[in-house]
């Protein structure tokens, strides 16, 4: 009962209880004789006083319950528009975000935001081997997650629950389902970041082109049983939301790369070599940095086009482009400059140490053949090297040289 009715109870009962001996006095000081005695004025006064009191008691719960409607009314007005606020900034996300962290990162700190009573957040996004990695969270230090990767089974969304649609699932007891189903690894390392103490969670999965992409996690740390149903049609939207976000971020990396990268080799095509290569040599001259340049050519694609098919040479193709992309450092540049032709930018090296690569990756190609149906060959190539600024300054003039040394290497393999 509010403070405010108790009040009002005891008023009433203290004025019924005095009411008698009030009248008897206001007689007795008027020196009056009353018609009828003290004891029944006061029943009378009380039956008035009760009646009058059940319409003010009426009249004032009617009231307070209409403060509280409006109370009601009003937070969910105010978190109708926090939550259509933060999916407007989501759906805005859709054509600005280009990049797939902050995307994530944006998506748990809104979870957080509109969902009553979350205090953590998580995305797990599936990799190649269809295990479920941790790659954002919110109150959660996202690197001590870096060596957690989650089954299926470990997820809080059994695998016949799973549909086209992102299907949401409040678990009243995370501890009793990670205690059953986690594996020993996972649930120390888990617990080792804190993540364990969670008393409730909304699982959402994550859906793109009818496929799990991956789930998000929304937990309480302090109270069970506190998420309610509303709050998983808000975490089903934010998940088809999120959705539509990654798969245009997914389109746009596609197309970054394809403008970039040579489809088959997966290293850079001649036109953004030509464009990276022509800033690393003007760094290099106003520093004064030394690089040597290579270009390399298959020996015997004609052959193997010739006796096993083109889609053969692309193979052999692929094969020596991954060859070199294992055995080159990221600070290097690598390119396809046509057909079996490859480039190559060594930084801050010499000749002598460029040429030893150069042998080593040979060597690796020899102990690698290539395995079509139930044939197997060996790749090998020639190669030429140009050192800046040992043999010239001249960029244009660099690429000569390699070109000349590498055909020369060439027609000294078809004399072998």
């Amino acid at each position: 009962m509010p403070k405010k009715s108790k009040n009002q109870v005891i008023f009433f009962i203290l004025l019924t209880a005095l009411s008698p001996f009030l009248i008897y006095y206001i007689f007795y000081s008027l020196e009056m004789n009353p018609v009828l005695p003290p004891a029944i004025i006061s029943f009378i006064v009380l039956v008035m006083l009760s009646y009058l009191f059940r319409i003010f008691n009426k009249e004032t719960t009617l009231h307070l319950q209409q403060i509280e409607k409006f109370k009601n009314i009003n937070r969910e007005l105010i978190k109708y528009n926090e939550i259509k606020e933060v999916m407007l900034q989501i759906s805005n996300s859709i054509v600005n975000i280009k990049n797939m962290d902050e995307l994530l990162q944006l998506t748990v700190d809104a979870a957080v935001q509109i969902i009553d009573h979350a205090d953590t957040a998580s995305i797990l996004i599936k990799n190649d081997n269809d295990i479920f990695e941790f790659k954002a969270t919110h109150g959660f230090d996202i690197l001590n997650f870096s060596q957690t990767a989650l089954t299926l089974e470990e997820v809080f969304i059994d695998d016949h629950e799973l549909s086209k649609y992102c299907h949401a699932k409040i678990i009243h007891n995370p501890k009793c389902f990670n205690d059953i189903n986690m594996s020993d690894k996972n649930y120390q390392l888990l617990k080792k970041s804190n993540a364990l103490n969670i008393k409730s969670t909304i699982c959402t999965s994550i859906v793109i082109d009818d496929q799990i992409y991956g789930f998000i996690n929304v937990d309480s740390l302090y109270q069970q049983n506190i998420f309610k149903e509303e709050d998983k049609i808000v975490m089903e939207y934010l998940a088809s939301q999120l959705a539509i976000a990654i798969k245009n971020v997914l389109l746009f990396e596609k197309t970054l790369f394809l403008s970039r990268y040579d489809g088959l080799t997966k290293v850079y095509h001649r036109h953004y070599f030509d464009e990276l290569f022509e800033n690393l040599y003007k760094r290099a001259k106003r520093y004064h940095e030394n690089f040597c340049l290579c270009i390399m050519d298959l020996n015997n694609l004609k052959q193997i086009n010739d006796i096993y098919g083109h889609l053969a040479g692309d193979m052999a193709i692929a094969h020596f482009a991954k060859i070199l992309r294992d055995n080159v450092r990221e600070s290097d540049l690598l390119g396809r400059y046509g057909g079996d032709e490859f480039i190559a930018v060594f930084l801050n090296t010499d000749y002598k140490n460029t040429e030893k690569k150069m042998r080593k990756i040979y060597k690796l190609l020899s102990k690698t053949p290539l395995h079509i149906h139930e044939h197997s060959f060996v790749i090998n190539f020639s190669f030429g090297i140009a050192s800046f600024p040992n043999d010239t300054l001249d960029d244009k003039e660099l690429i000569k040289i390699a070109d000349f040394k590498m055909y020369k290497n060439k027609s000294f393999h078809k004399t072998m």
